[in-house]
């Protein structure tokens, strides 16, 4: 396997498309060609009063970070405003040298308390495989966190690595700590999580992105600052920490799962 190099860009909520720049350029100076994630919604956040704007927006800042993939090598991954006729969707995007701009996954446990309901759409089906030097990458956003079926069933591609990224409060910061190395020991795998930091619509935001081994090893940890950081990942773990026992599916329970209608 390939040296495979995963980082987050810990950002506050962009307030404008050229806010950017300056991470955009960060990441072109690193050596290294690596995946790179940024937080839910990190352009415009959940300023519901103006989702036309941000729609709009997000159209022109995935052309920009397409393009910046395309001339570095490197992977840009966040989730952004996306409008489809008149529906507003919460949704991982994914912009690779090779690919272009990859739609992945459209939020599903939208943030009730939040209010995210009354202006997104939730997704109709669970998120798609993205595969790069044979890492099997799954993904998820935010409050999806707190629901292992979304993890689970992502299991039918055996991915190595799950990428959430969120714009998790400062009030829960325990709850976001804990349930990341939940998801990464119970599903073996490692967990790449960017969240926000700073003020939001929805309060301060807790920062502390973090990358976690599937044996629940912190491997990095920022904190509630703006910040970079990556990692490689170990071969070892991804291709032996299951040989001892595999705990991601049981001798004694068949689960079925079934998509939902939406």
């Amino acid at each position: 396997m390939k040296t495979v190099c995963v980082g987050v860009c810990q950002t506050p909520v962009l307030g404008e498309i050229k806010e950017i720049n300056p991470w955009l350029d960060r990441i072109a100076a690193e050596d290294t060609k690596s995946l790179w994630v940024f937080p839910e919604l990190f352009l415009g956040g959940f300023d519901y009063d103006h989702k036309e704007k941000w729609a709009d927006q997000c159209l022109e800042i995935k052309d920009i970070m397409e393009k910046f993939a395309r001339d570095t090598g490197h992977i840009l991954a966040g989730s952004l405003w996306c409008r489809k006729a008149d529906k507003y969707y919460n949704t991982f995007y994914l912009f690779s040298p090779d690919g272009g701009t990859m739609e992945l996954y459209s939020k599903l446990h939208l943030f009730l308390p939040g209010r995210e309901n009354e202006y997104f759409t939730a997704g109709n089906k669970s998120p798609e495989l993205f595969q790069w030097h044979d890492i099997k990458m799954g993904f998820a956003i935010c409050h999806d966190l707190r629901y292992p079926e979304l993890f689970l069933i992502q299991h039918a591609f055996e991915p190595d690595i799950f990428v959430l990224n969120a714009q998790w409060p400062l009030a829960r910061i325990e709850h976001w700590l804990t349930l990341i190395k939940a998801r990464a020991i119970e599903n073996q795998c490692y967990i790449l999580a960017c969240n926000g930091m700073g003020n939001s619509a929805l309060g301060k935001l807790a920062g502390h992105s973090c990358l976690i081994t599937s044996w629940g090893k912190t491997e990095f940890i920022l904190n509630e600052e703006p910040g970079m950081q990556k990692a490689i990942l170990d071969e070892e773990v991804i291709k032996n920490d299951r040989q001892m026992f595999d705990s991601r599916q049981s001798p004694f329970f068949d689960l079925k799962f079934r998509h939902l209608d939406i």
